[in-house]
């Protein structure tokens, strides 16, 4: 089945809640998880004064190592009792358009998203709702996943080259090793202290 669209996006609240810096938040996720990894769709730079195109490889790396983001929401699949019951923001910057009246969307600063609810194995199936502008990315990821439980969060912003999961200690561990993806530790968002600069 596909995933359908949502007409109240309360289901959002946790995470527009978040109190954080909204690059933080689109690129690293919501706070409180045990342990987070980082999924890197291209290897990291071996120092600051190159960048990812520079690599020459990382074009052939991404190619020769497809379907990470499905592996991970396989292993993650295990570590939710809602795996049927997942919300999915799909961020309009794609070149997308959602049919429907008033369709409302989950907003932060500098992103809004559509979102949407369904089974977790159809994470990559919009459905027939969302029509794609020819020249946009008709298999866009979605932006965040988490299931209805709140056990765990996938967040996927459109300008780092990894995804960010937040989750039980064990299931992170459990991405870390998996020899199918290529994911390392990291640390939470944490805030910066006010007083640091007094």
């Amino acid at each position: 089945m596909s995933l359908s669209v949502c007409t109240d996006v309360s289901a959002s609240d946790w995470l527009v809640g978040q109190d954080m810096p909204w690059y933080q938040l689109s690129a690293k996720g919501p706070v409180g998880f045990p342990a987070y990894a980082r999924l890197r769709f291209l290897p990291d730079v071996p120092s600051e004064v190159q960048t990812t195109t520079d690599l020459g490889f990382a074009e052939s790396w991404y190619v020769e190592n497809p379907g990470q983001f499905a592996t991970v929401l396989e292993l993650l699949s295990g570590y939710t009792s809602t795996p049927d019951n997942c919300y999915f923001c799909l961020w309009d910057g794609w070149g997308c358009e959602v049919i429907g009246d008033d369709i409302p969307m989950v907003r932060i600063p500098n992103r809004d998203y559509w979102l949407f609810r369904g089974a977790l194995t159809d994470w990559d199936d919009w459905g027939h709702d969302v029509q794609f502008d020819p020249r946009g990315a008709s298999d866009a990821d979605p932006a965040f996943i988490w299931p209805a439980d709140h056990a765990w969060c996938v967040a996927n912003d459109v300008d780092p080259d990894f995804a960010v999961i937040g989750g039980p200690a064990e299931a992170i561990e459990l991405l870390i090793a998996d020899p199918r993806i290529d994911a390392v530790t990291v640390a939470p968002y944490t805030p910066a202290d006010p007083n640091r600069y007094h």
